[in-house]
């Protein structure tokens, strides 16, 4: 084995020890319930019209987690999937960053992926987002291979990815936008024709789940992104990788210079090469693609979406720091980056809500189902985990207090968890009630459908 190769498979193990942990100790929070209850369905039509029901993507990946539940897998052990992803996703980014960079940089790049917070964060959920990563590093390198030497069994690989992608996330149009971009533009890239008719070819399958996606779309889930913002846009790279002094002037300071230092590789890569420039167009142009979507009106601008941009923002960093005149403090310079992304894991990195001992509390303190819950800010937050964990699935309705007094009530602030006996209106002005619909006590009352959305 060559020392590529060696140091591929180095960096597949540490983003997949990144990743393991939070598969096992991580409870399911509000999306992947949802995704959860997809794997759950008995037969495959009925995943695909519970993904159209409720999701805003499409279905590969619950198609594929659905068959390894159908398999015999746990649905939580499922989330290997991510894992899995992850763990090719660092390795095929060393791969990639090889051809623009040293091997040492390339190593970097890998590391900065195998230990990048949102990459770790979906890397061990019941979700399509670090697919989505994946997809996009393998259609750069199919769409490479592919115009170093064409041949048919790359076309269709090429043609494969892009098909994949397609089905992954809606997403994935903006990464072959920016290839299709380059593959046009660039006077160094060749095999332009057979390149693009491989990649219309795995767009015209992907494109069959268009008219769901259109009704995905106008299902108004994308309510809470509101609207557009520089501000979040310039984050985008630095964001990917850690939320360290998240929403404070520090952190703006440090989403510039993180994206100052992408805008200074990606000009480091376009002087390199064809393949230099590539990368660069798929670090910047899906975020600045995605950004006009949403400057003209469409709510659909979120940093998981734009995971697919990590492997080449990782790329341009590494290549803005080996075009540094001393390249051995450089390189250290950025093995000190990947180990402080390593280190914020061991130290917790961002706090996940423990909904499965949440459930456990409420039962501890002799909670029923016909007993409410009152929850304070975002309501659908607590609402599917509690629904998932508590005996019996309930079903768990917002509600609104009516004015009387609640004989029994549990709160929950945070993760923990208070029985209330005679709970006075005045202690729930600010609350939102769960309770079950078939059984709510006189004291609360359904909130309707409309005001629901208002809330929301």
């Amino acid at each position: 084995m060559d020392s590529g190769r060696r140091v591929m498979v180095a960096v597949a193990l540490a983003a997949a020890v990144a990743r393991v942990p939070g598969v096992y100790t991580h409870a399911l929070w509000e999306d992947e319930v949802a995704s959860a209850r997809i794997l759950a369905e008995p037969t495959f039509p009925g995943m695909l019209r519970h993904v159209t029901r409720t999701e805003s993507t499409p279905p590969l990946w619950y198609a594929l987690g659905w068959c390894v539940h159908l398999a015999g897998v746990p649905i939580r052990d499922v989330r290997l999937l991510s894992v899995l992803a992850g763990a090719v996703l660092a390795a095929v980014v060393v791969d990639l960053a090889r051809r623009a960079v040293p091997l040492a940089f390339a190593a970097v790049a890998g590391l900065l992926v195998a230990f990048g917070g949102e990459l770790v964060a979906h890397g061990s959920e019941l979700r399509s987002y670090e697919l989505l990563a994946l997809l996009a590093a393998l259609f750069a390198r199919c769409l490479l291979d592919e115009l170093e030497a064409p041949s048919r069994r790359r076309e269709l690989a090429l043609a494969a990815v892009v098909a994949a992608g397609g089905l992954t996330h809606f997403f994935f149009a903006f990464t072959v936008g920016a290839a299709l971009l380059w593959l046009w533009l660039d006077p160094g890239a060749r095999a332009r024709r057979r390149a693009g008719l491989s990649i219309l070819a795995g767009g015209a399958v992907a494109s069959t789940w268009a008219p769901v996606m259109l009704t995905q779309y106008h299902a108004n889930r994308f309510w809470w992104i509101g609207p557009f913002r520089a501000r979040y846009v310039a984050a985008v790279p630095l964001r990917l990788f850690t939320y360290a002094y998240s929403n404070t002037s520090t952190g703006l300071a440090l989403s510039l210079a993180g994206l100052a230092v992408v805008v200074a590789g990606t000009a480091r890569l376009g002087r390199v090469s064809p393949t230099g420039r590539l990368f660069a167009a798929l670090a910047v142009a899906p975020t600045i693609e995605a950004a006009i979507v949403w400057a003209g009106g469409m709510h659909v601008f979120a940093l998981r979406n734009l995971i697919g941009t990590a492997p080449f923002v990782a790329i341009a960093a590494t290549a803005a720091l080996a075009a540094l005149p001393l390249p051995r403090p450089a390189l250290a310079l950025g093995a000190v980056g990947a180990s402080a992304l390593a280190l914020a894991l061991l130290g917790g990195g961002s706090r996940v809500v423990p909904y499965n001992t949440i459930a456990k509390r409420l039962v501890a303190a002799g909670w029923r189902a016909s007993q409410p819950v009152a929850v304070f800010g975002d309501f659908f937050r607590y609402r599917g985990p509690l629904e998932w964990y508590l005996p019996h699935q309930p079903v768990l309705d917002a509600s609104r207090p009516t004015g009387r007094a609640c004989r029994t009530l549990f709160v929950i602030h945070g993760d923990t968890v208070r029985r209330l006996h005679d709970a006075s209106p005045t202690e729930l002005r600010h609350a939102t009630i769960l309770s079950d619909p078939a059984s709510s006590p006189a004291c609360v009352r359904p909130i309707r459908a409309g005001r629901l959305a208002a809330l929301s």
